[in-house]
């Protein structure tokens, strides 16, 4: 039942009893990686939790709180720390009066922690010595010693924790982390007491719960997060998960089951992108149920779309609908899948999170502060409050229908503007409408969605079809006009420094990537690639034009294809992807000498031996974008409705510099708290 029904939820709505604790409904945000705290709470945390508890949100686990100086990271909480309690307290009182209930995860990264610390070098601990899937760092072996002295960091850290006012404590057994090492024979080679049978390789994280439920004593909640399923041909399938499940039920109470899936040796698991279906997990979830129904179950990646959270519960696949990116990208999420009032006031649909993974783990592999695509004010609830109503309506002019200009009008339109938006074409979308044809990022076509229907609930007027020149501006007599004209792909090169193409690439003789990426089926059966962008959007093109031809050769000046995609959380599934076509090839740290008829002449970089491939039936450049501008316009001076000149005149987006969807959306909304006096635009 969706939020447009205006009828609430029954199922939704049902407290659930969850060991100790009481819960009020079943919509979940599970542990998630924000940045927003160093060592202890802070402000910022709270305000985050407290924005979506407000929203609707039942219960939060707050994620990543570590167990032991060896596993600390900055940017994170340490559980173990005394100080950590009142920091707490804070928090979880706000989070109470702000009627939802908050459980602290407990964790230990193993394998998966840098050998540097905040506070300078250390040992990177694992059951075994192996590389790290994820740091490729060796790890050192634990002994008896150290299994025992972090065995004490979780149970300090949930005693701790208990003092501090959560309601619960969950101990991280999966993702790859410590725990999850422990159990796991891809990552398990001991042949001691802790190795070996599952009775071995289950004993650490059984000495764990024993030690953590005679620390904090049977009235409190104490529950896992595990894996379903490991999805590796060498690890753990579902039923030997279930199996491990039963014996550590065996061991002590669990009063909860939060699921995940995979590790760091197929991340795409962990933090799942736009390419992996929706219900991804939903089988070994509701097998999980099955095999446990007497404990309550949180269920990852089991609904079908936001709007079908309630079937979750319904239908018994889970007693908790984990709905964590989509909380990060709607905060009143909850309210709107409970049939609710949104607290917004604007009476808008669900804001729907786009799985790009950009905006939040994009950000966080980084070393930044969460934040999200679709939602910039995400971890600034803090600095960015509610924009009051214009106190003085003005009249605006937004030009260009992409994500910038959309935005812009629906923001400026919600505050009791008056907005015109103007698009050249004759449907609103953008590059968003390109984006969504990009094989495994067809999600991007939700924004799309989202944003025309925000556009008509807020009473903008649209005006498809038309061009915007500086003329036709002037007339409108606006006193304020957006350039939201987003960019295009140039026909030649656009670098006069470090690009691809030692001479400049003539044009005419190769294809930009916007008019590849439209008619990809019109280039022929083999083609070349050259790529001196690198990005996501790079990245993209290449995946759009692979199903269409035999054999894709991807010549780019960087030293190793698409550099610009980190190595962290979607790297690894998109080299996946490419490689799974079988023809495609690749020649890093080259440049183009001559584009010649139907072939490529290029030179090796370090080498500076040439090459030239032949036989090619198109040459593509993938060139940075460039902003597309209205010629004109600083000078044609466009009035005011009051005969005076504009106020205004204001560039976002890729039209003031080409860059993700996030800078697009982000500008877009500090447009708006600029125009309410609440900040200026860029600082």
């Amino acid at each position: 039942m969706t939020a447009s029904t205006g009828i609430r939820s029954s199922v939704l709505a049902q407290p659930l009893r969850i060991g100790a604790v009481e819960v009020p409904n079943r919509i979940m945000q599970t542990a998630h990686s924000k940045q927003y705290s160093d060592r202890v709470e802070s402000e910022r945390e709270t305000a985050y939790y407290v924005r979506r508890a407000r929203g609707g949100c039942g219960l939060f686990v707050a994620g990543n709180h570590f167990v032991h100086p060896t596993g600390s990271i900055r940017g994170f909480q340490d559980a173990f720390r005394p100080e950590s309690v009142a920091a707490a307290k804070r928090m979880t009182d706000a989070v109470h009066e702000a009627g939802a209930r908050i459980f602290v995860q407990l964790n230990h990264h193993g394998a998966q922690a840098q050998p540097d610390g905040p506070d300078g070098p250390r040992a990177v601990y694992a059951p075994s010595r192996m590389l790290s899937p994820s740091t490729a760092h060796a790890t050192r072996e634990m002994d008896h010693d150290d299994i025992a002295a972090f065995i004490e960091g979780w149970a300090v850290s949930a005693d701790n924790a208990r003092r501090g006012g959560f309601d619960g404590v969950e101990i991280h057994m999966a993702h790859g982390y410590l725990l999850h090492q422990f159990l796991s024979p891809l990552y398990n080679a001991r042949e001691d007491e802790y190795g070996g049978d599952l009775e071995g390789r289950t004993r650490f994280p059984r000495e764990v719960l024993r030690a953590v439920r005679a620390r904090v004593g049977d009235d409190f909640t104490v529950g896992i997060r595990i894996v379903a399923n490991e999805f590796h041909p060498d690890g753990l399938d579902g039923a030997a998960m279930r199996d491990v499940i039963a014996r550590l039920r065996a061991e002590a109470r669990i009063d909860f089951l939060d699921l995940a899936a995979g590790g760091y040796h197929n991340v795409h698991y962990v933090f799942p992108s736009s390419p992996m279906p929706y219900a991804w997990l939903r089988d070994d979830v509701a097998a999980v149920k099955a095999a446990n129904p007497d404990v309550p179950v949180f269920g990852v990646g089991a609904a079908r779309s936001v709007e079908d959270a309630e079937e979750v519960v319904a239908s018994g696949v889970a007693d908790m609908v984990a709905l964590t990116r989509a909380q990060i990208a709607d905060p009143d999420l909850g309210r709107k899948l409970l049939g609710l009032d949104s607290a917004d006031g604007a009476g808008r649909g669900i804001r729907h999170c786009i799985r790009l993974n950009q905006g939040c783990l994009g950000r966080g592999s980084r070393g930044l502060a969460m934040s999200c695509t679709v939602n910039p004010l995400a971890g600034r609830e803090l600095e960015r409050g509610e924009r009051p109503p214009a106190a003085t309506p003005q009249r605006w002019i937004v030009v260009g229908g992409g994500p910038a200009g959309m935005r812009a009008a629906v923001e400026l339109a919600t505050d009791g503007h008056s907005v015109t938006l103007i698009e050249r074409q004759d449907r609103l979308g953008g590059q968003l409408l390109l984006a969504a044809r990009v094989p495994g990022r067809e999600s991007v076509g939700l924004l799309v969605d989202d944003l025309v229907r925000d556009l008509a609930a807020v009473g903008v007027d649209v005006r498809l079809g038309v061009l915007a020149t500086a003329e036709l501006l002037a007339a409108e007599r606006a006193d304020g006009i957006v350039v939201a004209t987003g960019a295009v792909a140039p026909a030649t090169t656009s670098l006069a420094l470090g690009g691809a193409d030692a001479g400049g690439m003539p044009a005419g003789a190769t294809v930009d990537a916007f008019a590849a990426a439209s008619d990809p089926a019109s280039l022929g059966r083999r083609i070349a690639v050259v790529d001196a962008d690198g990005t996501a959007y790079a990245a993209g093109i290449v995946l759009t034009l692979l199903p269409h031809v035999d054999a894709l050769e991807l010549v780019t000046p960087f030293e190793t294809a698409f550099p610009h995609i980190g190595a962290g959380y979607d790297r690894p599934l998109l080299l996946e992807r490419l490689a799974a076509h079988g023809g495609l090839g690749r020649r890093a740290a080259h440049r183009v000498e001559r584009v010649g008829v139907r072939e490529l002449e290029v030179c090796d970089a370090l080498t500076g031996e040439t090459a030239v491939l032949q036989g090619l039936d198109a040459v593509v450049a993938i060139e940075p974008r460039a902003s597309v501008r209205i010629a004109g316009l600083a000078g044609a001076g466009a009035v005011g409705a009051a005969g005076t000149p504009a106020s205004r005149v204001v560039t976002i987006g890729d039209a003031f510099a080409p860059r993700t969807i996030d800078a697009a959306i982000f500008e877009a909304v500090e447009l708006a708290y600029d125009v309410a006096g609440l900040t200026a635009l860029r600082g």
